[in-house]
Parts: structure tokens; C-alpha cells; sequence
């Protein structure tokens, strides 16, 4: 059974959002190894061992993504599959020009992430693809149960109402009508959260990438109350069909459902009839809605990576057609040959270069995932561990809990934290261990608001009793020098029997101690 923080990462983010990245990608520029751009520009030319690295990098998150909407392993296993053999297919005709190594970063995952859940949302509502065929799952048990996750720091802007229909349409694969059916409220209701969600998210990530800063809640100025709706002599709210809603001018919110995948194929066809029939400038504004909205969308979600089954990249690589095995890498790497070097130069050379693609693209994909994912290893051992359990949620003073996920038996565990506050100007969160020995506590590094959307990973439990978080100033304390704004038990806390597949620690708190003597 697979075991999953509640709704938080089971690996940290892409490189960018992390404080490490900086420096790796740096050094990875330095070290003139490709990005994900060129190595998917490479997979276009049919180099195999480019493709192998790119799935390397990125197959946590799509296969995550596909173990939070299948509730079945193999048709998650087999969803993972055909969305690289998709990436395959369409790596020819796929450019990315953004300016900087980061934002094509962004871009790729972007595009990845969205290619995976069109495919994942057809196959779990047909279980079909165009050009693929019929059937394909090898299960078809349907879509996971829902309602398991909580948000991350990202998604905490949202309201719970907000969140759990979000999660839903995104997470579960749904239909904005499915979500509507498994929470039982009304149609336009969904409508109307789904949109709103994706609004304040959207917020937050300008915020964040693009510099743009607002105190308005953009929720706050939808024009849907009875007076406002009288004067203009139109509704602002969502009606149950969709033909109502293009005509109360409801159209650019529809665009946010789109991003989605939320919308059935039928109402998919009105819309692009109706889009057919207006102006360029209003064609562009949606598409660019659309895609705003989905790259907000993919980088709220991306905590839902997971390692795949080790087996996957064997199973990909069998359904590719015969193709380069790898020059592409090591041509691109290498030194251009010269000019004057004729065919009988070149083909031993080439022989030759074999054993290094070889080489490479072990060393290239082991590196990548070390450059991309910093501890994931941790995380992905704590959660398969047969001893794994996960730690009762602690509320902190000034807002948002924090959660331990550990592992006695490997000595790793791994903290997440949901709904927390700014730490104020000139202000960090600093995590510290201590010791069960009562010695000085060991600094886990300082944690800006951003940093903590991820696990924070430690080895050597055994020595420490607990975790503490307080408030430091800008570039930490060397000891704590503020209250403590909650601990985590590493010796006595105990979970309420298995939480997604984990076992409860069997180590008595004190008050058992102390009725035992």
C-alpha cells in the first residue's frame, strides 16, 4: 500500500521554488549539463537516453498526480506510461523560449503536467485516447476517493469549501458536475468555487514569479448581488447550463473550468463553437486565461509527486520505436566534430561513443534527480518504510500546524507544515532538533514562508526527542532565542492506528510510563 503525507508533498518542489536552486542551477549551467528543455528538444530527435534523463527528472510528479486520480496501481502505473509515450510523440513540436533557465524550467513542467492530466482525465472518463486506442487501462476501477488531502501553505488562501472542490476537480480528476454529485451541493455553486479557487491562487503565483502585488481579493469584486444584478439588468452568478452562462457574459470565468479538465466533451464543443464566433482579442484573452490558469494550477499541486515503480522506465522504453540510443546526449555535450573528418572518421568515433552514452546517461540521470529533488530520498524512504508512521498534527501559537512523518527503524523522518503565517519582517522560521540527552539543540537551518510548502527531511532520529520551531531573525540564531511556537515529539507521540499505510510508533507516551510504574 502506498503511504502519502496528507495532501502534502511527498517530494519537495522543482528546483526554483527552493532556496537551494539557486546555487545547483548554477552549478548545472556551470557544468554545461542540459535542462528539461534540452533534453525534450533531444527526446524530438529520438534520442532515447535524453528521454530516459527527462523521465528521470520528471516522473515523480506525474506519476503522483496519477496515484491521487487512479485508485487502482496498475491503471496509475499504466496512466504514467502513456502520458511519456505522449511526451514522445509530441517532443518534435515542442519549443520553449523563455528568457531564463528557470522559467523554461517552469514552462516544461507546466506543459508536462497538463499534457499528463488531459491524458489521465480521458482515460479515467473514457478509457480512451485519440490515436491511442480503447480499453487501455488495465483495471478500470475508477477514480480515487477524495477528500483525504489538506492544502498545502499554497492552497491555504483558499476556503475549506474552495479548497475541497479544487482538490477534487484537479487532484480527483473530476468534472466540475462529478464534484458537484460527491459533495452534494448545486451546479453553479461548484461553478462559482472552482473559479474563485483558481482566481486567489492565481494571485499568489504573480505574486511570487511575477512580481505583481495586490490586497484586493479578487473574489471580492464579482458583481453577484441581487442590487448589483438589477442595475445592470444581468447576473454575475453561474446558472446550471452553460448556454445561460455565455449569455450572462459568463464566458472568461468558463475558461478557469477549462484549465481544469473539469468540462465534458460536449459542452468543450459548445464552447469552441463560441469561441468561434468572437473576435481575435477576446480569443486571445481566453487562451491566456487559460494558461495563466494553468500554470498557476500545476504549481499549487505540484507536492502531489511520488516516486514511481522503478520497473515504468522498462515498460516506456519497450513501446518507443527503435530510435538513437543516446548520440544526441553525448553530440550535444561534446565537442562538434571537425568538418574535414570524413564518413570513415566519424563511424568509429561514434562506436566508440557508445560506451560513453552509455555512462552518461547513468551519471546524467542519477545527477538530475539530485539536481532537481534535494532529499527526496528521505521522503520516499520514510513513506515506504513498513514502521512509517505519521505524527498527530500540532497547531503552532501564531497559526498553521506542522506534522512528523517518521521512520525508526531507517532513522529518517521528514516535517510538513500547512497554513502558516507570514514570520513577520526581518524574520525567518529556524527548526531545531534536541537532543534526548538534554545537550544543545542542533539547528535544522532557517525556513522562509515559501520553503516550508515543502518536507523538511533529518536523519538521526534516534538521537533527538524532539523538534521545535521558533522565530529567528534574518540569517538565524546559533541557539533559539525566542518561545517556542510548537514541537513535534520525536519519542512519545503516538498516531490513532495507521494513517495511509503507516503504523503507529508503539513507544508509550509518559503518562503510560508513568501508570505502568
Amino acid at each position: 500500500m502506498k503511504k502519502n503525507a496528507p495532501g502534502l508533498p511527498d517530494r519537495p518542489t522543482a528546483p526554483e521554488d527552493g532556496p537551494a536552486s539557486s546555487a545547483t542551477s548554477a552549478a548545472a549551467t556551470d557544468l554545461g549539463l542540459p535542462g528539461l528543455d534540452d533534453l525534450l528538444r533531444l527526446a524530438g530527435e529520438g534520442d532515447q537516453a535524453s528521454f530516459s534523463a527527462f523521465y528521470d527528472a520528471t516522473a515523480p510528479w506525474v506519476y503522483g498526480l496519477a496515484s491521487s486520480i487512479f485508485t487502482s496501481e496498475a491503471d496509475a502505473d499504466e496512466a504514467t506510461v502513456l502520458t511519456y509515450v505522449r511526451v514522445w510523440d509530441a517532443a518534435p513540436h515542442e519549443r520553449f523560449d523563455d528568457d531564463s533557465v528557470r522559467a523554461r524550467h517552469r514552462s516544461v513542467l507546466c506543459w508536462l503536467e497538463v499534457l499528463a492530466h488531459d491524458t489521465m482525465t480521458r482515460l479515467l472518463r473514457e478509457d480512451s485516447l485519440p490515436e491511442y486506442g480503447m480499453g487501455l487501462l488495465p483495471d478500470g476501477a475508477g477514480a480515487a476517493e477524495g477528500g483525504h488531502r489538506q492544502p498545502t501553505s499554497v492552497l491555504s488562501v483558499l476556503t475549506p469549501a474552495q479548497f475541497e472542490a479544487l482538490d477534487l476537480a484537479w487532484a480527483g480528476g473530476r468534472t466540475y458536475r462529478q464534484v458537484a454529485e460527491e459533495l452534494g451541493i448545486a451546479v453553479p455553486t461548484v461553478k462559482s468555487r472552482l473559479r474563485d479557487a483558481v482566481q486567489r491562487v492565481s494571485t499568489r503565483y504573480q505574486e511570487k514569479f511575477l512580481g505583481r502585488s495586490s490586497e484586493d481579493d479578487p473574489v471580492l469584486h464579482r458583481a453577484v448581488t441581487p442590487e448589483i444584478a438589477a442595475r445592470t439588468g444581468t447576473t454575475r452568478n453561474f446558472t446550471l447550463n452553460l448556454s445561460q452562462d455565455l449569455e450572462n457574459g459568463l464566458a472568461k470565468e468558463w475558461a478557469d473550468l477549462v484549465a481544469l479538465d473539469a468540462v465534458a466533451d460536449p459542452e468543450r464543443e459548445e464552447l469552441d463553437r463560441f469561441l468561434s464566433r468572437q473576435g481575435p482579442e477576446f480569443t486571445t484573452m481566453w487562451r491566456a486565461r487559460i494558461e495563466g490558469a494553468r500554470r498557476t494550477i500545476t504549481w499549487a499541486f505540484r507536492g502531489l509527486a511520488h516516486e514511481p515503480p522503478s520497473e515504468l522506465l522498462d515498460e516506456l522504453l519497450h513501446r518507443l520505436p527503435a530510435q538513437d540510443v543516446g548520440m544526441g546526449l553525448v553530440d550535444g555535450l561534446g565537442p562538434s566534430e571537425s568538418p574535414d573528418h570524413g564518413e570513415t572518421r566519424k563511424r568509429p568515433v561514434k562506436k566508440w561513443m557508445l560506451v560513453v552514452a552509455g555512462l552518461l546517461i547513468l551519471v546524467l540521470g542519477a545527477w538530475t534527480i539530485v539536481r532537481l529533488i534535494v532529499g527526496p530520498d528521505i521522503v520516499s524512504a520514510v513513506d515506504r518504510a513498513e514502521d512509517s508512521f505519521t505524527t498527530r498534527q500540532v497547531s503552532l501559537t501564531d497559526g498553521g500546524s506542522m506534522q512528523g512523518h517518521i521512520s525508526k527503524e531507517h532513522d529518517l523522518a521528514y516535517v510538513t507544515f500547512a497554513g502558516m503565517p507570514s514570520p513577520g519582517e526581518g524574520k525567518v522560521f529556524q527548526l531545531w532538533l534536541f537532543p534526548t540527552d538534554g545537550s544543545a539543540p542542533h539547528s535544522l537551518g532557517t525556513h522562509t514562508l515559501e520553503d516550508l510548502e515543502d518536507p523538511v527531511t533529518f536523519r538521526g532520529v534516534e538521537g533527538f526527542r524532539e523538534l521545535v520551531v521558533t522565530l529567528e531573525p534574518e540569517g538565524g540564531s546559533e541557539t533559539p532565542t525566542s518561545a517556542s511556537l510548537g514541537n513535534v515529539d520525536l519519542v512519545h507521540q503516538v498516531t490513532q492506528g495507521p494513517i495511509y499505510g503507516g503504523h503507529p510508533n508503539s513507544t508509550p507516551t509518559p503518562s503510560e510510563e508513568g501508570a505502568e510504574g
